[in-house]
């Protein structure tokens, strides 16, 4: 399955007006508190942006334990949760944000992508759909609902959503390399290879989309680009060797099946 990435920046929508009401029972006639949930969050958000990720999630804690409506800091917090790995925290993260203020489209995409992680495709595929009503310009929930629909099977649908998030974002090679997956899995190899083509033109060093390139041509018959293809993406990503080793024993075994097959008709 291709990987889909989390929102890690200020894409949520949300003003100051969340952190105002936050601190609105604060009066003129009280003291302030030396450390707020405000400042918790504020000090939380500058170590999120400088990758200080453990000290970020300890203020957005603090930040909760003063403010349990504070959606910001379980949304970023749900973030860092994530990419430490902790997928069913972060997904509780996000279910909170999303009960405290349910009309941010990057907490649902956020929520989609830990699901999709652990293959939950209909929770899945249902935030981003959610993520898509509330923003319907969302190039990156369109590209990963397709993820989903083509991990699903529903191969012309998640074409339609990669057809949509290059509309939206003409230059996304992720879109493009999941698309060209998805029409080769329809038997259009040429389609395919033309957007593994445009894929690798937008990002050179995309390992992933030579490889499927390679294969591509495999089924073609063209053994030398294809092993060109296979040379670059393993020159650039080592980690891809075995897999792809198994998917070009696959792709040969299929080619002498229908060799014998043809043999046989003659």
């Amino acid at each position: 399955m291709s990987s889909v990435r989390f929102v890690h920046d200020s894409a949520w929508r949300f003003g100051l007006l969340t952190l105002i009401l936050a601190c609105a029972s604060i009066t003129l006639g009280q003291e302030r508190p030396r450390q707020s949930s405000e400042e918790y969050f504020e000090r939380g958000l500058a170590r999120y942006k400088s990758g200080n990720l453990q000290e970020a999630q300890n203020d957005f804690t603090e930040a909760i334990t003063l403010n349990n409506r504070l959606a910001l800091a379980f949304y970023y917090r749900g973030i860092i949760k994530a990419l430490n790995g902790n997928t069913k925290q972060a997904i509780a993260d996000y279910d909170r944000a999303i009960q405290i203020d349910p009309g941010q489209a990057t907490a649902y995409y956020n929520r989609g992508v830990a699901k999709l992680s652990v293959w939950n495709l209909k929770g899945a595929l249902s935030d981003f759909t959610k993520a898509i009503e509330l923003d319907p310009h969302y190039a990156a929930a369109y590209y990963s609902r397709g993820v989903a629909r083509h991990a699903s099977r529903q191969i012309r649908s998640a074409i339609a959503d990669f057809n949509r998030a290059l509309e939206i974002s003409p230059t996304y090679a992720e879109a493009f390399n999941n698309r060209g997956a998805a029409r080769q899995d329809l038997d259009d190899v040429i389609g395919a290879i033309a957007d593994f083509s445009k894929a690798v033109q937008l990002e050179p060093g995309y390992a992933e989309a030579y490889a499927n390139r390679g294969l591509a041509y495999l089924l073609q018959g063209k053994d030398q680009p294809a092993q060109r293809d296979f040379d670059r993406a393993l020159n650039l990503n080592q980690e891809l060797k075995d897999v792809l080793e198994v998917r070009i024993r696959n792709l040969e075994a299929q080619r002498a099946s229908k060799r014998r097959d043809r043999r046989k008709k003659h």
